[in-house]
């Protein structure tokens, strides 16, 4: 297994063997392309890293508010921004949506910070601004970026 490969996009990528995976962790996102078996074509990943790479304005885009919507009333239901023990909490203005985050809001709040690709789908991690107190969201998305998959 080679050490180091390169592209002449994004840089360099280590391997690193208890991950089974080439590892590019310089930059605001760390990069990496999973080998799920022997037979994965790193090459095809590869491709797939430097086209996401020169899109990745449009791509951060296109995934926050994917992400959003997906997660916006797991938030809003579960993960108040109002203290449910307030003995003055309004709870006409709680049941009217007062107090909900919106999807601007929660698109904001959002920074990626990982990107795996692997043979089936690009799986992406992101700091919840703490919006779930501090816990990663975890998102997978297709080779055309869109999303499958989100949760907390």
């Amino acid at each position: 297994m080679e050490k180091t490969i390169s592209s002449r996009i994004i840089g360099s990528f280590m391997y690193k063997e208890e991950l089974n995976s080439y590892e590019h962790t310089e930059g605001k996102v760390y990069y990496s392309l999973k080998l799920e078996n022997e037979s994965t074509n790193v090459d095809a990943l590869m491709s797939i890293a430097e086209k996401l790479f020169c899109q990745f304005d449009e791509f951060e885009k296109r995934a926050k508010t994917q992400i959003a919507q997906h997660l916006i009333d797991y938030k809003n239901d579960f993960w108040p921004e109002y203290d449910e023990d307030d003995e003055n909490l309004n709870w006409d203005d709680v049941d009217a949506g007062k107090y909900d985050l919106s999807i601007e809001d929660f698109e904001r709040a959002i920074t990626l910070l990982d990107i795996e690709f692997r043979v089936t789908h690009i799986y992406c991690e992101c700091s919840d601004g703490d919006l779930f107190g501090g816990h990663r969201i975890h998102a997978k998305f297709d080779h055309d970026y869109n999303l499958i998959d989100a949760d907390v």
